[in-house]
């Protein structure tokens, strides 16, 4: 490509086209213009980059591990609040039954209550029945039978009598001892004193005389001295039944031995018959009366020995059965404390 100019041209206008000339170059037969490319000039912010303390990067680091370290914190104790929330509304739940389940117990127990004072009532009302309703009829009884017997003289009468008499007694018997099993059960302690055990066992054995001879069994009763123990009257009772079963359950002719023994704080009386002993099944029934109902191989009502386990409770002793010597008959062991000095 070329420019033709006048000679009376502008020398500065031909310098000016023969430069943009140059500066044009012939892309696929087409001329096109090249414009150079300016570099644009580089300010001192951008030569000079700016850098942040080392100070300020750690206080962010730290400040990011703290808010991590909150979140995962707030997320664990929301965990566990749940779990606190779900286990106290559990335990309140079971509180509710367990006190649901005390109301119906609180219930059930004021019924009780009303029906063991019921059963109390009718329990002193069953004994003022046998203390007089019951016993004054058959001591009616017991009057009659024996004005009938002194004046009857026919034999097959009499023994007739005679059964009704016995029969009798043994129904006074029951009465009183029931009537006195239901007192002693009704106390809570007795009024003591100073008595001697060989004075009361003595005074027990002459009373039983009758029955001794009637057997001819014999008592082996050689006290050494005085024994004298804290004790109330109803002491008596309790060697009346034991003495008086073994009078019962032995054999005619045969011997009861009683020994009283110093056992430091304790007098224990012991006494021995020579009767058929009492099987051991049935050994741990023999003071119970309740029980003894339904043992049928045990002798006897039990109100005797149920009397004896009582006042002896109420003595603070013991009372227990074993085979007699040789294992031949039974043996009864009483403890009581000795006099206070």
């Amino acid at each position: 490509m070329a420019f033709a100019l006048s000679e009376t041209a502008d020398t500065e206008i031909a310098g000016t086209i023969d430069e943009d000339i140059l500066q044009m170059v012939i892309e696929n037969s087409i001329p096109v213009y090249n414009v150079p490319q300016i570099q644009p000039q580089k300010s001192n912010t951008d030569l000079n980059t700016w850098e942040s303390p080392s100070w300020l990067k750690l206080s962010v680091g730290i400040g990011g591990g703290l808010l991590l370290l909150f979140i995962i914190l707030s997320l664990t104790l929301r965990n566990k609040v749940d779990e606190k929330t779900s286990e106290l509304n559990f335990k309140n739940k079971e509180l509710e039954v367990e006190i649901h389940e005390r109301k119906i117990a609180e219930e059930k127990l004021k019924q009780y209550s009303l029906d063991l004072k019921n059963s109390n009532e009718l329990k002193d009302l069953f004994t003022d029945i046998l203390r007089h309703d019951l016993i004054n009829p058959a001591t009616v009884i017991k009057g009659y039978v024996e004005y009938l017997i002194e004046e009857e003289n026919e034999e097959q009468k009499m023994e007739a009598l005679k059964t009704i008499e016995r029969n009798n007694k043994k129904l006074i018997y029951l009465i009183e001892n029931a009537a006195h099993l239901a007192k002693l059960e009704n106390m809570d302690e007795l009024d003591f004193k100073t008595l001697d055990l060989k004075e009361i066992i003595e005074e027990v054995i002459d009373n039983l005389r009758p029955k001794l001879d009637e057997k001819g069994i014999n008592i082996d009763f050689n006290p050494k001295s005085e024994y004298p123990a804290d004790m109330n009257t109803t002491i008596e009772d309790v060697f009346s039944n034991l003495i008086g079963n073994s009078i019962k359950y032995s054999p005619a002719g045969s011997i009861i031995t009683l020994n009283i023994e110093d056992m430091d704080s304790e007098w224990e009386v012991s006494i021995t018959d020579e009767g058929e002993g009492i099987p051991d099944k049935d050994k741990p029934y023999i003071f119970d009366r309740f029980k003894r109902a339904h043992k049928v191989n045990v002798k006897g009502s039990g109100l005797g020995l149920a009397i004896v386990k009582r006042i002896i409770d109420l003595h603070e002793g013991t009372v227990e059965v074993k085979d007699g010597t040789n294992g031949k008959g039974t043996t009864f062991k009483v403890t009581l404390q000795k006099a206070k000095t």
